[in-house]
Protein backbone atom coordinates (compact mmCIF):
# COMPACT_ATOMS: atom_id res chain seq x y z
CA UNK A 1 0.00 0.00 0.00
CA UNK A 2 2.82 2.41 0.37
CA UNK A 3 4.67 1.40 -2.11
CA UNK A 4 1.96 1.96 -4.12
CA UNK A 5 1.41 5.78 -2.76
CA UNK A 6 5.07 6.80 -2.84
CA UNK A 7 4.43 5.42 -7.00
CA UNK A 8 1.06 7.73 -6.64
CA UNK A 9 2.78 10.98 -5.24
CA UNK A 10 5.73 10.09 -7.76
CA UNK A 11 3.74 10.42 -11.10
CA UNK A 12 1.95 13.70 -9.19
CA UNK A 13 5.08 15.42 -8.81
CA UNK A 14 6.30 14.56 -12.57
CA UNK A 15 3.04 15.65 -14.23
CA UNK A 16 3.04 18.83 -11.93
CA UNK A 17 6.87 19.61 -13.10
CA UNK A 18 5.47 19.08 -16.42
CA UNK A 19 2.90 21.55 -16.25
CA UNK A 20 4.79 24.08 -15.06
CA UNK A 21 7.69 23.66 -17.32
CA UNK A 22 5.10 23.64 -20.28
CA UNK A 23 3.16 26.95 -18.95
CA UNK A 24 6.53 28.23 -18.58
CA UNK A 25 7.83 28.04 -22.39
CA UNK A 26 4.30 29.19 -23.26
CA UNK A 27 4.70 32.11 -21.82
CA UNK A 28 8.06 33.04 -22.03
CA UNK A 29 8.32 36.49 -23.81
CA UNK A 30 4.55 36.85 -23.97
CA UNK A 31 4.82 40.72 -22.49
CA UNK A 32 7.38 41.45 -24.92
CA UNK A 33 5.98 40.00 -27.53
CA UNK A 34 2.67 41.94 -27.24
CA UNK A 35 4.46 45.21 -26.60
CA UNK A 36 6.04 44.89 -30.19
CA UNK A 37 4.85 47.91 -32.38
CA UNK A 38 3.95 47.48 -36.00
CA UNK A 39 4.47 50.46 -38.32
CA UNK A 40 2.11 51.43 -41.36
CA UNK A 41 4.14 50.86 -45.11
CA UNK A 42 4.16 53.40 -47.72
CA UNK A 43 3.09 51.59 -50.44
CA UNK A 44 3.40 54.56 -52.60
CA UNK A 45 7.02 53.80 -52.77
CA UNK A 46 7.26 50.21 -52.91
CA UNK A 47 8.10 48.94 -56.27
CA UNK A 48 6.33 46.09 -58.29
CA UNK A 49 8.25 42.94 -56.67
CA UNK A 50 8.18 39.58 -54.59
CA UNK A 51 9.39 40.53 -50.86
CA UNK A 52 10.85 38.28 -48.19
CA UNK A 53 10.53 39.47 -44.53
CA UNK A 54 11.20 37.78 -41.09
CA UNK A 55 10.52 38.30 -37.53
CA UNK A 56 12.07 35.90 -34.76
CA UNK A 57 11.38 36.24 -31.19
CA UNK A 58 10.87 33.33 -29.26
CA UNK A 59 8.48 31.02 -30.47
CA UNK A 60 6.70 33.49 -32.32
CA UNK A 61 9.58 33.32 -35.40
CA UNK A 62 8.08 33.53 -39.12
CA UNK A 63 9.24 34.07 -42.34
CA UNK A 64 6.72 35.13 -45.14
CA UNK A 65 6.51 36.55 -49.04
CA UNK A 66 4.64 39.41 -49.75
CA UNK A 67 3.89 40.22 -53.33
CA UNK A 68 3.54 44.32 -54.26
CA UNK A 69 1.61 45.24 -57.66
CA UNK A 70 0.56 49.08 -59.06
CA UNK A 71 1.59 49.30 -55.19
CA UNK A 72 -0.70 46.97 -53.54
CA UNK A 73 0.31 44.05 -51.59
CA UNK A 74 -1.52 41.08 -53.51
CA UNK A 75 -0.10 38.19 -51.89
CA UNK A 76 1.39 37.25 -48.67
CA UNK A 77 2.71 33.51 -48.24
CA UNK A 78 4.31 31.74 -45.30
CA UNK A 79 7.64 30.23 -46.35
CA UNK A 80 8.38 29.42 -42.43
CA UNK A 81 5.37 29.36 -39.84
CA UNK A 82 4.80 30.25 -35.92
CA UNK A 83 5.13 27.15 -34.00
CA UNK A 84 1.72 26.31 -32.83
CA UNK A 85 0.60 28.17 -35.55
CA UNK A 86 -2.88 27.37 -37.22
CA UNK A 87 -3.79 28.36 -40.65
CA UNK A 88 -6.71 30.05 -39.86
CA UNK A 89 -5.25 32.89 -37.99
CA UNK A 90 -2.66 33.65 -40.94
CA UNK A 91 -5.38 33.70 -43.21
CA UNK A 92 -7.64 35.87 -41.26
CA UNK A 93 -4.79 38.48 -40.84
CA UNK A 94 -3.53 38.25 -44.32
CA UNK A 95 -7.26 38.95 -45.85
CA UNK A 96 -7.64 41.91 -43.07
CA UNK A 97 -3.84 43.13 -44.39
CA UNK A 98 -4.68 42.66 -48.27
CA UNK A 99 -7.88 43.98 -48.04
CA UNK A 100 -6.79 47.58 -45.89
CA UNK A 101 -3.92 47.61 -47.80
CA UNK A 102 -2.50 48.92 -44.39
CA UNK A 103 -0.43 47.08 -41.54
CA UNK A 104 -3.13 48.64 -38.69
CA UNK A 105 -5.55 46.38 -38.77
CA UNK A 106 -6.87 44.62 -35.61
CA UNK A 107 -5.07 41.43 -34.50
CA UNK A 108 -7.30 37.82 -34.76
CA UNK A 109 -8.70 37.47 -31.17
CA UNK A 110 -7.10 34.95 -29.08
CA UNK A 111 -3.31 35.28 -31.67
CA UNK A 112 -2.46 38.31 -30.53
CA UNK A 113 0.76 38.40 -30.28
CA UNK A 114 1.02 35.34 -33.49
CA UNK A 115 -0.37 38.06 -35.13
CA UNK A 116 1.69 40.93 -34.79
CA UNK A 117 4.42 38.27 -35.19
CA UNK A 118 2.97 38.17 -38.89
CA UNK A 119 2.50 42.14 -39.57
CA UNK A 120 5.73 42.61 -38.22
CA UNK A 121 7.75 40.23 -40.58
CA UNK A 122 5.19 41.70 -43.78
CA UNK A 123 6.52 45.27 -42.24
CA UNK A 124 10.01 44.07 -42.34
CA UNK A 125 9.95 42.59 -46.09
CA UNK A 126 8.40 45.83 -47.43
CA UNK A 127 10.67 48.53 -45.27
CA UNK A 128 14.12 46.87 -45.97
Amino acid sequence: MIKKLQVLVGILLLLSLGSSCALFTLTRGLEEALAVEVNDVDLSVVEDNVYKGSYDFERWANTLSVTVADHRITTIAIIKDVKYAKQEVSDAIFSKVIEAQSLQVDAISGSTVTSKAYLKSIENALSD
